[in-house]
């Protein structure tokens, strides 16, 4: 009975096993891409203090501007930071239920009504004509 327990038990730990080993082999690996992408990245934000150019000649610094000048005349942003980000600002729109309105539904039951009286009006007034008329007349 032993035996047959060991047997069933020993599969399920061999397989946590490779799956461990699977996963912290990828923790140990170091990919040096990756750590000189980082290392730029930490040596990049040391390098830009105030949101500077990072070793910036005075030529780009003055392409810099001509263009934020050009972008400033464009768009007619005169004194507005065109390196930030912009913000927006969404609001709620007003929901407005899109059937009539109580005036609208007034008016048209008050158009049904005049045309059911006009409707009516117009049969009477034929059933007064066919009443004056008489196929007969005559013989």
């Amino acid at each position: 009975m032993l035996r047959q327990v060991l047997q069933k038990i020993v599969p399920i730990a061999n397989a946590a096993t490779q799956r461990n080993l699977g996963i912290t082999a990828v923790v140990h690996n170091q990919d040096p891409i990756q750590q000189l992408f980082l290392d730029k990245i930490r040596d990049y934000r040391n390098k830009s203090q105030n949101g500077k150019l990072v070793d910036a000649t005075p030529e780009s610094e003055a392409s810099l501007k001509e263009v934020l000048g050009n972008l400033e005349r464009a768009f007619g942003a005169k004194g507005v930071d065109m390196t930030q980000f912009p913000t927006f600002n969404f609001t709620e729109p007003a929901l407005v239920w899109p059937g009539p309105s109580a005036q609208e539904k007034a008016k048209i039951k008050e158009a049904v009504e005049a045309e059911r009286k006009a409707e009516e009006k117009r049969l009477l007034e034929a059933q007064a004509d066919s009443a004056k008329y008489d196929p007969f007349e005559g013989f």
